[in-house]
């Protein structure tokens, strides 16, 4: 080694760093770019898109009165498309152990279905699964084996679910069934919050954060299993 060399171990730059103004601007763009898109949120969450040609309506059960109420509009409507009515969902949550008539939420909405003039040749009730963990995935599962043990294979079915919940949904139903078969997806209104002024109700707001939120993480993964 030549006389007067050193060995460096360091050696000194100049760091360019933002001042504060341009960092608070900074911040207060990506907050605003952010409300921006969570605001939008819910238009794009709570998606209504029916498949042409459908005659399958594969409603998830669990949904309030109101929405039931809905469902028997559909397929009493004089055009309405839909030859038969598809219900999933898990077992009661709450009551189990005190219904004696009911112990599902699939044959608790067939009988309010029918008690709003469905016809119940036109009902069909999927299996319930025995927990509420990954329930669209697991509703998917046990749909697409009992359509199998009856020898269907649908090409094309719409879907009817709960406002937000309504694109997480159809995604889980795809990986289920797979690109073979085109699904549709009618979001239903909710009962808790007003639709229309979803940003002012603590409800909406918590509710549209939490599906955003699943429905990205389901989007880059496989959130629902």
């Amino acid at each position: 080694m030549r006389a007067g060399m050193k060995l460096s171990l360091f050696k000194k730059r100049d760091i360019w760093l933002p001042t504060w103004p341009t960092l608070l601007v900074t911040i207060c763009t990506l907050l605003v770019m952010f409300g921006i898109l969570f605001l939008s949120s819910r238009d794009f969450l709570a998606v209504t898109q029916r498949v042409p040609g459908a005659k399958i309506l594969v409603v998830e059960s669990w949904m309030a009165d109101n929405s039931m109420e809905e469902i028997a509009q559909m397929i009493n409507a004089p055009d309405s498309p839909y030859q038969s009515l598809w219900l999933t969902g898990p077992i009661l949550d709450r009551g189990f152990h005190l219904s004696r008539e009911f112990k599902t939420y699939s044959e608790m909405s067939a009988a309010t279905l029918q008690a709003l003039g469905v016809p119940e040749t036109k009902i069909h009730i999927v299996p319930a699964m025995q927990s509420q963990r990954n329930r669209t995935f697991s509703a998917a599962l046990q749909l697409k084996d009992e359509l199998g043990k009856k020898n269907m294979q649908p090409r094309r079915f719409d879907l009817a679910t709960l406002d937000v919940h309504a694109r997480r949904s159809r995604l889980v139903m795809g990986k289920v069934f797979g690109e073979n078969t085109e699904i549709g997806v009618i979001a239903l209104p909710p009962s808790g919050y007003d639709p229309e002024h979803w940003a002012s109700s603590s409800a909406g707001m918590k509710i549209t954060l939490i599906e955003l939120i699943a429905y990205l993480y389901e989007k880059l993964g496989d959130g629902g299993r």
